[in-house]
């Protein structure tokens, strides 16, 4: 599978990213390595605020850990936390081995587009 990744937002606060999906993937892919972000000092993390997806067939949004753990399962078209939702924030809840990336993986032909809207909740030096 080929992802490419596009940062649209890199604030103090946030971070937005947009990932266009070709081929098939048997293996999770990084799409967002929170070590690189605007800020990022120790051990950072992010929350995922809101997910928008048009996808060809099940793709999972993953934290990265020992054992990765999945945010999402995304499948056809939808959205998380879009136009009048209220809901919160999905934590970072992966285990041994946590290191607060992102990735993405599909055991299918996939095409498609995540933009995922991401919360700096701590290991920034550029929040408080």
């Amino acid at each position: 599978m080929a992802i490419a990744t596009q940062t649209i937002v890199d604030s103090d606060f946030e971070i937005i990213t947009k990932h266009t999906i070709t081929g098939t993937n048997g293996t999770a892919l990084k799409v967002v390595d929170v070590s690189e972000i605007a800020g990022a000092a120790t051990d950072p993390r992010v929350s995922i605020v809101a997910c928008q997806w048009t996808v060809s067939s099940v793709t999972e949004i993953e934290w990265d850990a020992t054992s990765n753990v999945t945010a999402l399962t995304l499948n056809g078209n939808g959205t998380y936390n879009g136009g009048g939702q209220s809901l919160p924030s999905l934590p970072n809840n992966a285990g041994s081995g946590v290191t607060g990336d992102i990735y993405i993986e599909n055991d299918g032909a996939c095409t498609g587009t995540i933009i995922l809207k991401m919360k700096k909740v701590s290991g920034f030096d550029n929040i408080s």
